[in-house]
């Protein structure tokens, strides 16, 4: 299995997976960073670019994070065009709903992130940067297995594993093979508003912080990760996908699809969400999803 990409971004399948880990792995990397917001006078450890995190109490608070944010980012070897669109995708904590009445915080975050936070963990801190560690110690040869032969290596060597971090129901889930899935949200671009939640694309509905449904088109030809991008972000496929927002006859449900399969898409699969969890550190699953054919 070979790949080929952009710049030096050539090789084996598993070699390119394990060179992207292990960039991430590094302890400069925006995925290694760390930081300390102040909760009154606990001390909290967060991941510095984790899009839901225990958010500052003051305003000089929020300035000291997104200080340390923008000195990681002038790292060079923070500015590759990757990292750039999964950190956009990602979101941030809405710092600017703070000092607003019922700030939501996490609104800032994209749908697709569905770590649990129990135990004050968060998505970049206690599994991206995990990940990144264990990819980058496996051989190509392994990498590409569990690609390849169903093989499943996965760390947390539990039953109920989470490393399919709510993408799959609780089970064993390969780290190579979730490392590639949760870098898969680079492409759902955000769509942050000023108050309440962002828009993210594919999970409906758009204004709620834990969504009922999320969808992917399906296609039969050869898509550039641009083109993907393009469609997910587009009025069509959120038409075709979860109905005409203003409520209007089949018609423009009709016409989306069409303008869709004449970019190659022939269908969109729709996955319920499960919400499990508790109050405090709720969790959601992505279940079997059902295939539309347009």
């Amino acid at each position: 299995m070979s790949i080929r990409g952009p710049d030096d971004m050539a090789g084996s399948f598993g070699e390119v997976v394990r060179d992207h880990a292990r960039r991430h792995a590094e302890v400069r990397s925006w995925v290694q960073q760390v930081a300390t917001v102040q909760r009154g006078k606990k001390s909290v450890e967060v991941g510095l670019f984790s899009p839901r995190i225990a958010a500052p109490e003051s305003a000089h608070a929020w300035e000291e994070l997104y200080a340390k944010r923008r000195a990681a980012l002038d790292d060079p070897i923070n500015q590759s065009w990757l990292d750039a669109r999964m950190l956009q995708a990602l979101g941030e904590p809405a710092y600017w709903q703070f000092g607003t009445k019922n700030a939501q915080y996490d609104g800032g975050a994209s749908r697709w992130e569905m770590k649990t936070r129990n135990r004050g963990e968060d998505f970049v801190r206690n599994r991206l940067a995990h990940l990144a560690q264990v990819v980058e110690s496996r051989e190509p040869d392994v990498i590409e297995k569990a690609f390849t032969d169903a093989a499943v290596d996965d760390s947390a060597r539990k039953p109920d594993s989470r490393t399919g971090t709510g993408l799959v129901p609780p089970g064993p889930v390969d780290d190579a093979v979730a490392w590639c899935a949760l870098w898969g949200i680079s492409a759902f671009r955000l769509y942050p508003r000023l108050t309440g939640v962002a828009i993210t694309p594919g999970a409906w509905p758009t204004d709620r912080v834990h969504p009922g449904l999320m969808a992917l088109p399906m296609h039969t030809t050869l898509q550039t990760p641009a083109k993907l991008r393009r469609v997910l972000r587009s009025q069509d496929f959120s038409t075709s996908a979860f109905g005409d927002p203003e409520g209007r006859d089949g018609i423009t449900v009709v016409g989306a699809r069409e303008r869709l399969v004449r970019q190659g898409i022939r269908g969109i699969v729709k996955f319920p969400i499960r919400k499990a969890g508790s109050s405090s550190a709720p969790e959601r699953q992505v279940l079997s999803g059902t295939f539309e054919p347009f």
